[in-house]
């Protein structure tokens, strides 16, 4: 990340696109950062509505151009309710630019930070929306492979604000159902068994995050734990985990 805001602040602002400046107002102020991108709030000149630029640098992802064709190739494919959709698509010979939907209410990691946990009635509600976005990806045969809380967002700021799927860097597009993922990646905490033991992987590995997400929504913390990396890893493996005793004897 250093790398990329070195090369950020030394040309102060990238030069964008002409086509981009001719249809988009893009504003100062970084709503996002991450690893390889920064990412602005932009406004359609035309319509006057705002959408998310998403700005990486190619100097920044040398190296690593298989994360961001991997997400392109996604966001071409999909158009659901519940996943981030992509409008439009630029590039320059400094970086490429990415113009979604804006989620302006936020992460739901963020709102796990200031709520703790979620009513059952609200956890199920937010986990039917990210099943549905899933589904939709598994029938296109997509599968995400770092389903976090960091990685949905939510529409707006309204109590019932849409939570969309986003970031698909480390997504897979198979070749059909029986295709065998060896690959290892994911995020500690939410990675599933089978990629940790590496003996092939493929849609299942999403349901497997899904069910930590929907633990970490109703109990305010993650269901594996480990004083290191290796501990948290083979918890995951033995399905060792742990559970608020209080939290049980309310639901019997």
């Amino acid at each position: 990340m250093h790398k990329f805001f070195t090369f950020f602040k030394k040309d102060n602002e990238i030069t964008y696109p002409i086509e981009l400046e001719n249809s988009y107002k893009v504003l100062k102020k970084n709503i996002g950062v991450g690893s390889f991108a920064v990412v602005k709030e932009c406004i359609d000149k035309k319509t006057g509505e705002s959408y998310a630029l998403k700005i990486l640098t190619k100097k920044s992802i040398k190296g690593r151009e298989n994360l961001l064709d991997t997400e392109l190739g996604v966001l071409k494919k999909v158009d659901h309710p519940n996943i981030v959709k992509q409008k439009d698509l630029y590039e320059s010979k400094e970086g490429v630019f990415i113009i979604t939907e804006l989620a302006s209410g936020g992460e739901l990691f963020n709102q796990l930070l200031l709520k703790g946990s979620y009513t059952e009635r609200d956890a199920a509600n937010l986990v039917k929306q990210i099943l549905e976005g899933v589904a939709y990806l598994h029938d296109h045969e997509i599968v995400h492979r770092d389903l976090k809380p960091e990685n949905l967002l939510f529409k707006d700021k309204t109590d019932n604000a849409k939570l969309m799927i986003t970031d698909f860097g480390l997504s897979k597009i198979m070749k059909d159902d029986n295709d065998i993922l060896m690959t290892a990646c994911g995020t500690p905490g939410y990675v599933a068994p089978e990629i940790l033991l590496q003996t092939g992987h493929g849609k299942a590995v999403d349901i497997w995050s899904l069910g930590v997400i929907a633990y970490i929504l109703l109990c305010g913390y993650t269901p594996f734990w480990g004083e290191d990396q290796v501990t948290l890893f083979e918890n995951i493996k033995a399905g060792i985990y742990e559970y608020e005793e209080d939290y049980c004897k309310r639901l019997n």
